[in-house]
């Protein structure tokens, strides 16, 4: 079964309304009728950006002059969104709020389908991957996947996988997928069971989210190299790890030159004083954070938390400190979830004052209590 959706009423009607001009009479005999294929670039480019997905791929169909007509107008469509579980695939380019669904028992000819789908769409209109999410229970099947993508997601929020059997995605399973496919910028390992994986990619991939981490240890933390992190279900990690993972980052003792933000999560509040023990931090309220180098999407996943257009991110309240070498950092607590920021380094020594002194490019540094 194949439908799509689009976010507007089709022009379509109105478009074969212009078509039947080819079958009308003409006031000359020696002038013949227009035809989309005969009408100058301006109007006819016109008229084709009324057409939905499915139709410009129809349309391309018909005749290559069409297709690479579509192909000149260079339509921005921005990247591909692709998701496949058992059962069925959507491909979507959220941009022009276009959705393509397949639904399919068979999960080798699922995945023939999605790629052929993905291969035709492609010679149409040639875009990135921007995100793809490969659901844990087709683990048989990860050789499979060996696509270039932005965001790669495996599994989902557990609420999505209600009442269904899980296979055991083991660490070996994993490797395969992490391997194959070329994630450019962020990993997302979301479960439903826990996705544990040693693979060095996850350490060096710039924006990493772990669902269901309660496997990750305090030497697990000192191997990240990434620049965002945000971790989830950490109820093994105590707040005396916590703060000692912030003393170590104070010191310098391991190395994060990446790192910008960094997040646990869990099902009970953290305690802030033990977290902040022996940190000389200060409290401060309503600053800027300015994530640095922000691609828009990171927004795919819970990498951060609500973050602007532009990349920057409001902390209501936090206590600072600085690090050894003089860069601030800040620490934020919600409900549930602890938030470390360490304030653009590499920016702070490119810019100084008139006198020669570092200027913090988000906010002043912090200073340290008494």
């Amino acid at each position: 079964m194949v439908y799509k959706e689009s976010g507007e009423e089709s022009e379509l009607p109105h478009i074969l309304s212009f078509y039947s001009l080819r079958n009308m009479s003409s006031s000359s005999s020696s002038r013949p009728a227009p035809t989309l294929d005969t009408l100058p670039f301006l109007p006819a480019s016109l008229i084709i950006n009324y057409l939905d997905i499915d139709s410009l791929y129809c349309l391309a169909d018909t005749a290559r002059v069409f297709k690479e007509f579509i192909e000149d107008l260079k339509i921005r469509t921005d990247g591909y969104n692709i998701s496949i579980r058992k059962g069925g695939y959507e491909m979507s380019l959220p941009a022009v709020n276009y959705t393509h669904y397949y639904s399919e028992r068979d999960t080798d000819y699922l995945i023939d389908s999605m790629l052929q789908d993905y291969k035709d769409f492609m010679s149409l209109l040639p875009r990135n991957i921007d995100f793809l999410r490969v659901d844990p229970n087709l683990n048989g099947h990860f050789h499979r996947f060996d696509q270039e993508c932005t965001v790669l997601s495996i599994g989902g929020h557990p609420i999505e996988y209600y009442g269904q059997k899980m296979e055991n995605c083991s660490s070996k399973d994993l490797d395969v997928l992490l391997n194959s496919v070329n994630f450019r910028r962020g990993l997302a390992l979301n479960g439903p069971k826990p996705l544990i994986t040693d693979n060095q990619k996850i350490f060096d991939i710039d924006w990493l989210q772990i669902r269901n981490a309660t496997w990750i240890t305090s030497e697990f933390l000192k191997k990240l190299k990434n620049k965002i992190v945000f971790l989830m279900d950490t109820d093994a990690l105590t707040e005396e790890q916590i703060n000692q993972y912030l003393k170590d980052l104070k010191s310098g003792s391991i190395d994060k030159q990446n790192l910008q933000v960094i997040g646990f999560s869990r099902g009970t509040l953290w305690n802030k004083e033990q977290v902040l023990s022996g940190l000389n931090s200060v409290k401060a309220v309503d600053q800027i954070y300015k994530v640095a180098d922000f691609d828009k999407r990171i927004q795919t996943e819970l990498f951060l938390p609500k973050v602007s257009s532009d990349g920057d991110i409001k902390i209501e309240e936090s206590f600072d400190f600085t690090r050894d070498d003089g860069v601030k950092v800040s620490v934020e607590f919600g409900r549930r979830t602890v938030r470390i920021y360490i304030w653009n380094q590499n920016q702070e020594k490119k810019v100084t004052k008139k006198r020669g002194h570092p200027e913090d490019i988000n906010g002043p540094a912090a200073k340290k209590s008494c």
